[in-house]
């Protein structure tokens, strides 16, 4: 079944975020960008979300165009020697790309209002492509060459946006011990009992299981460094 590139979003901010983020953690958020211009020229910016993920590898930039350009569609790059279209905001880049997307799906004239961000929509209009594309697999061979599957694989990419389920709720933390709860056997070292409590009370160390804590035991290499990590998370949060 064929895929139209125009209609309304099926996959949320949220779940774009996600499945992105799961590949790439330093990607910058421009999902909510997708779904509003892509709303304004009826574009599924979903979609068009998925095809930038296919065309930077995931905001990663293995190919010709780079970051500083804001291309994240291959807009211009005719082959492998050529690096593109540069845009000035990546708000614009987007359109350019949904402009684009626009031109190959319909024949209707722009939304009233709007002017020609894509340098290569001129070009769409001259060699009579306008309108010769409603779907994303009518893009193989037209957006990408030799693009075999091209829009099949877009359109993986999005179905598999769609099963990314919105992160929950941060588990509450637990309650750090108390005072009363702490360990039965701090008459051991004396001297040392406030900053052992107060290093409980920072989940920094533990007991064992009957309540005790043998202040007088050594300390393994391995325990060493479970409290650094600890205490190294305890200063970033």
């Amino acid at each position: 079944m064929a895929t139209p590139i125009l209609g309304t979003a099926r996959a949320t901010v949220n779940q774009m975020r996600t499945f992105l983020r799961r590949v790439n953690s330093d990607a910058p958020d421009y999902s909510q960008l997708y779904l509003d211009i892509g709303t304004r020229y009826r574009v599924r910016g979903d979609l068009a979300f998925a095809q930038s993920i296919h065309e930077t590898g995931y905001w990663q930039f293995r190919g010709t165009v780079r970051p500083y350009q804001n291309n994240f569609s291959g807009l211009g790059t005719v082959n492998p020697d050529v690096q593109g279209a540069t845009f000035a905001t990546p708000a614009l880049g987007i359109e350019a790309q949904i402009q684009h997307l626009y031109g190959y799906a319909t024949r209707a004239p722009l939304p009233a209002g709007v002017k020609v961000v894509d340098p290569r929509f001129a070009i769409l209009e001259r060699a009579g492509l306008r309108g010769v594309a409603p779907t994303w697999e009518q893009l193989n061979g037209r957006w990408a060459v030799p693009g075999i599957n091209y829009g099949q694989s877009i359109v993986e990419l999005w179905q598999q946006i769609l099963q990314m389920q919105a992160p929950g709720p941060l588990p509450t933390p637990s309650a750090p011990p108390q005072p009363d709860d702490i360990f039965i056997d701090l008459d051991e070292a004396l001297w040392a009992e406030p900053f052992i409590r107060q290093a409980a009370e920072l989940g920094l160390i533990q007991g064992y299981e009957d309540r005790s804590f043998r202040p007088n035991r050594e300390l393994t290499r391995a325990e060493l460094a479970v409290i650094l990590t600890q205490l190294r998370e305890k200063l970033r949060g």
